[in-house]
């Protein structure tokens, strides 16, 4: 008895993992070219309210036709009093021109209407993989590496 009752259990991993290998396959994330992407984002999207430096830091989820679904994060860094002065994080359709280059880009509506727009801005297959309230683990640990490496300005005065 025991003995079946494992090989269900392999058989349901072995399904899962195909798809998990299908969808994958099926959903593929367009051509671009990252640093386009990248300085789009931190020139357009980004803003430096107090003269702190911007980390910042964003995952793909998916795209098509001149489309990319992101979930983007940034924080201004104060350098001073090292912690964080303000930052934003959000889901975002960043639209790419015929080089595969940034163009644009579409947000989210602000308060009751969040969550509609989101429906309509992004294909479930990408929603269902977003998390809507938090950035992702991934994104909140490249932006700690990225402030853990600024030194506090008082240091950096003090080399020089």
């Amino acid at each position: 008895m025991r003995l079946k009752k494992k090989i269900k259990y392999v058989l349901y991993a072995l399904v899962t993992g195909v798809l998990i290998l299908l969808f994958n396959l099926f959903f593929q994330v367009p051509d671009h070219q990252t640093r386009s992407v990248k300085k789009y984002l931190e020139t357009n999207v980004a803003w430096n309210n107090q003269g702190g430096v911007i980390t910042d830091g964003y995952k793909i989820y998916g795209g098509k036709d001149g489309e990319l679904y992101v979930w983007y994060t940034f924080e201004e860094w104060n350098r001073e009093k090292q912690q964080i002065d303000s930052g934003a994080s959000l889901p975002l359709v960043i639209l790419l021109d015929e080089e595969n280059k940034a163009a644009g880009h579409k947000r989210p509506a602000d308060g009751a209407s969040y969550e509609e727009s989101v429906k309509d801005l992004f294909p479930f297959y990408v929603r269902a993989r977003m998390n809507h309230d938090t950035a992702p683990a991934s994104i909140r640990q490249m932006i700690s590496a990225q402030q853990e490496k600024l030194p506090p300005e008082e240091e950096e005065n003090t080399e020089e």
